[in-house]
């Protein structure tokens, strides 16, 4: 298969923002609760951009203790799913980019959209502002985005460089 700049984009964005979907409705079925993101998809059809784009509201590490501290199997799924679709998506950017300028390019593209899909979320439908934090304006919430969405992009960035250079030195 060939790879390029816009393989890395489009194969880490699709993985990204499906296993988010995923572990949210397997992490809200397995706790019965599945009909809460239905009920605020009806009311809200803007907060299925939440759903593909959650773990961009927080850190990895913050991700990784709600892990650890969550009571219930379903939200360890939620919350553990968050940070491993960053790592399988980092690892396809760096995988399918084929140099490690067009892997961290293409990274840095899929990061600059999930980005951009938060803010223009919490632009059009201000309910979805309490999802990215409590009691804060759009300009907080904006700024809350950018800050944890370039901390995920450079941590992960650092991985797709990773995975790019022990791929272009094993071909």
């Amino acid at each position: 298969m060939k790879h390029s700049l816009i393989r890395a984009f489009l194969f880490s964005l699709i993985v990204f923002l499906a296993l988010n979907f995923l572990f949210y409705i397997i992490g809200y079925s397995v706790e019965d609760l599945l009909y809460l993101p239905l009920s605020r998809i009806a009311e809200h059809p803007t907060h299925i951009i939440y759903l593909i784009t959650y773990p961009v509201n927080w850190f990895p590490w913050e991700l990784i203790e709600d892990f650890i501290s969550a009571s219930s199997l379903g939200f360890k799924i939620y919350t553990l799913g968050g940070f491993i679709s960053f790592l399988i998506a980092a690892l396809i950017a760096g995988l399918m980019g084929g140099s490690i300028g067009n892997a961290f390019i293409g990274w840095l593209i899929t990061s600059g959209c999930f980005i951009l899909l938060m803010i223009l979320m919490i632009s059009i439908d201000p309910f979805n502002l309490g999802f990215i934090c409590t009691m804060c304006t759009l300009d907080e919430g904006i700024v809350s985005i950018l800050i944890t969405g370039i901390v995920n992009t450079l941590i992960f960035g650092a991985l797709v460089f990773v995975i790019a250079l022990i791929k272009g030195r094993s071909d």
